[in-house]
């Protein structure tokens, strides 16, 4: 199914079309904690500004996923942040596309050997799709929502098996599980 999607870097009239991805509060607090529903384009593109890699995911030319990278350490690690699918393209392997690529992208762009993320306890989708292809948890932290609510904040990562060893690997088996 992923063959249908496509990747590329995000353009400036991306931020709109992404902007309007996350439906309510809590799927805009999972994307990004610090933002206000309804989130402007504008911020998007000013957080995206400070990344690494922003990348969208399209099919037929629609955008329909959203991803960067951040606090690179080159050789050691970095973070993937801001994970968005259009609701349109939920549950359709979008989001694993978009993981995938967004490895590939820390592991031969960022030159890390590992990808981490951070993901609520309560958003139980990501959590699965995240262990599904092999991230493992490494850490958690309490945290609230905007509401006041105590939420976990769980703390994944995986292992990217080093470029020169990549081409002897198939895309399942690029990545330590």
């Amino acid at each position: 199914m992923h063959c249908m999607y496509a990747h590329r870097p995000v353009r400036n009239d991306d931020f709109a079309i992404i902007s309007a991805f996350p439906q309510n509060e809590s799927e805009l607090f999972y994307m990004y904690p610090r933002w206000t529903y309804p989130v402007l384009p504008a911020a998007i593109e000013a957080l995206a500004l400070q990344r690494h890699a922003a990348t969208v995911i399209t099919l037929s030319d629609e955008v329909v996923g959203y991803s960067n990278l951040y606090d690179v350490q080159q050789g050691s690690h970095c973070w993937l942040g801001n994970v968005i699918i259009s609701p349109a393209h939920r549950r359709k392997g979008a989001g694993a596309y978009l993981i995938q690529t967004m490895m590939e992208k820390a592991r031969k762009e960022a030159g890390v050997r590992q990808l981490k993320l951070m993901c609520h306890n309560i958003n139980t989708r990501a959590l699965l799709l995240y262990r599904k292809l092999g991230f493992k948890p490494f850490d958690a932290e309490e945290m609230q929502d905007k509401a006041g609510n105590n939420l976990l904040l769980i703390k994944m990562g995986i292992k990217l098996i080093p470029q020169q060893d990549a081409q002897f690997w198939s895309w399942e088996k690029r990545y330590e599980l």
